[in-house]
């Protein structure tokens, strides 16, 4: 009777531990899926090519529409895009880009209702800022002067943004006597949460891009 009661002594004890040892490996396999999950975390985009994108953080920047479309009034010389002025022998015209320089890594940005003028639904979506290059043609002892886009005869949809100013233009510093690096600012938008792509560069695509500016004698200041 004694080593009946002892075998089945031994019986509930191995059951026992099997179920604490069955236990322990479920948690720590529950443990190491959400380990691997955060691992993963949401800083992983799948894109519906297959691709994945590497999130810089998984910050979910705001970004409004009158703080990234707002328009204010530059300084530039004049209107480039005149009937007097487009045929002047001063005025000059480069196409397009040459290189694309990116500000940050990929990010999630919320974007708002007005964004619709621009083919973009209200939701969160991934991008960053670019800088946009064009090698400018110039000559020794001349000052350029970049055109005034804000002009009503400035072309639609063919610059970016001038810096951090988000007026269209851009920026223009000569490298040598006989080139200046042309430097405007987009927006581009890789794709939404789901992963599926837009490739869409806001306010406009590089590759329509009119580089207008005037080449001026340099003043003697002394």
């Amino acid at each position: 009777m004694e080593i009946s009661n002892s075998k089945r002594d031994l019986g509930l004890m191995f059951a026992t531990l099997l179920g604490t040892c069955l236990l322990v490996t479920a948690c720590s396999s529950d443990a190491d899926h959400e380990l691997s999950m955060l691992n993963k975390g949401d800083n992983v985009i799948s894109l519906s090519s297959g691709e994945t994108l590497l999130l810089t953080d998984t910050t979910t920047y705001e970004l409004e529409f009158d703080e990234a479309l707002a328009t204010c009034t530059n300084s530039y010389y004049e209107d480039c895009f005149s009937p007097q002025t487009r045929g002047a022998s001063d005025s000059y015209r480069a196409y397009g880009f040459d290189s694309e320089e990116p500000e940050t890594g990929w990010r999630k940005y919320a974007l708002g209702k007005d964004w619709k003028q621009y083919g973009i639904s209200p939701g969160t979506y991934i991008g960053r800022y670019i800088r946009v290059h064009k090698n400018l043609s110039i000559l020794p002892n001349k000052t350029i002067v970049v055109a005034n886009y804000n002009s009503v005869n400035a072309p639609q949809n063919a610059m970016g943004w001038y810096g951090t100013t988000k007026t269209i233009g851009f920026s223009a510093t000569p490298s040598t006597d006989y080139i200046a690096d042309g430097v405007t600012r987009v927006f581009y938008i890789n794709c939404n949460l789901s992963g599926i792509s837009y490739n869409k560069y806001i306010p406009a695509l590089p590759s329509n891009f009119e580089w207008a500016y005037r080449l001026i004698d340099m003043e003697d200041v002394w």
